[in-house]
């Protein structure tokens, strides 16, 4: 997980976790550039599962009435990238409109909104949703058969259940979310469903969308989750922010020099110029017009920032006679400090000339 503190708590109960067997073709379409999808043994998957989500607030905050217990219906496969699995969710179906407005806008994640109702007797879940914009219809009910485990190593179900991030596409760029909670306990069940055009709407070439492969019912989790982050790093095991600069001038080297001698104590920062390879993979999968910025880059938290929010974000890397300043630089606006960074960018060649020997250090 992140060292830093996660954004919201939420809790996942009572889940009715659908599977069925598909054809990796069908699944393809689907995938986010950069993403490929994870395979159990040569198969993919593709999960239906209503629950409750409950509880949900940010980090520290009560849960608010009305707004942090709804039930919702999501579609999900498995994905992979640089070997870290994850959950790519094709819809969420949710009984908020505060949810169905404000994670697409946060987080991407493709959230509509549907009328739904869950009700739970015993060991029997009742579901059903109907989306507003299409009709599509969810409905059915579920009942556990089995005793109560967890998934054992290299099972199908730790395949499955065993995800802590989420994957998705947030304007042009491949976002990471993760989620944090205890390993999965649950039971083997039977599902009757009555309608279910919710995942025949997604054309997965499945036979009987009425008889899923696999049911399983959980109690549910205790969930951590953090913001969305750039999915793409210079190393995935290297978990360091990165600052990219030209590499080619007096100014870049001086700067670098300065910040790397003035760290504060348990802050890393990691360099790159911005022609290297590893620096052009990262800023390839940013948004257009960051990509094409004439601009340092700073990755700060999994956050692309450029030109002066970059420079001034280095402050919260130094020694805290530097970092006091980061609060009033910001009462500059932001025209004005663009300004003046475009005009040092143009004329630095001229201004800071060559190091003889370039000490800028990669890592």
């Amino acid at each position: 997980m992140p060292e830093r503190p996660h954004a919201l708590s939420q809790e996942w109960r009572n889940l009715t976790l659908m599977h069925w067997e598909v054809e990796p073709k069908h699944l393809i379409p689907y995938l986010p550039d950069g993403l490929e999808l994870d395979l159990f043994e040569g198969k993919a998957y593709v999960g239906t599962i209503p629950f409750q989500m409950k509880n949900v607030r940010p980090r520290l905050l009560p849960p608010i009435p009305g707004i942090s217990n709804f039930p919702e219906f999501n579609i999900r496969t498995y994905v992979t990238k640089d070997g870290k699995g994850g959950v790519l969710f094709l819809t969420l179906d949710a009984h908020s409109r505060v949810t169905c407005s404000y994670a697409p806008y946060a987080y991407g994640l493709p959230y509509r909104y549907a009328k739904c109702n869950f009700s739970k007797k015993d060991d029997y879940y009742t579901w059903s949703s109907k989306r507003e914009s299409d009709g599509v219809v969810l409905r059915g009910e579920a009942k556990a058969t089995g005793e109560l485990m967890k998934a054992k190593p290299g099972s199908l179900e730790e395949f499955l259940f065993e995800r802590y991030s989420l994957y998705v596409e947030y304007k042009g760029t491949l976002q990471i979310a993760h989620t944090q909670h205890d390993p999965w306990t649950f039971q083997e069940g039977e599902a009757t469903l009555e309608k279910n055009s919710l995942t025949e709407k997604y054309n997965l070439g499945i036979e009987d969308v009425l008889k899923p492969d696999l049911v399983h019912l959980s109690d549910g989790v205790y969930v951590h989750t953090w913001p969305i982050e750039l999915a793409e790093r210079i190393n995935p095991k290297d978990t360091r922010d990165y600052l990219f600069l030209d590499g080619d001038c007096g100014l870049c080297h001086r700067l670098a020099t300065f910040i790397d001698k003035r760290i504060a104590k348990g802050k890393e920062l990691g360099y790159r110029p911005i022609l290297d390879k590893d620096a052009q993979r990262v800023i390839s999968t940013l948004p257009q017009n960051i990509q094409n910025a004439d601009s340092v880059y700073l990755i700060r938290n999994g956050k692309p920032y450029i030109r002066s929010s970059a420079g001034i974000r280095t402050l919260l890397y130094m020694r805290w006679y530097y970092r006091i300043w980061y609060p009033f630089v910001w009462l500059i606006p932001l025209p004005i400090r663009d300004i003046g960074y475009r005009f040092v960018a143009k004329y630095r060649h001229r201004i800071f000339s060559r190091p003889e020997i370039c000490t800028f250090r990669v890592d």
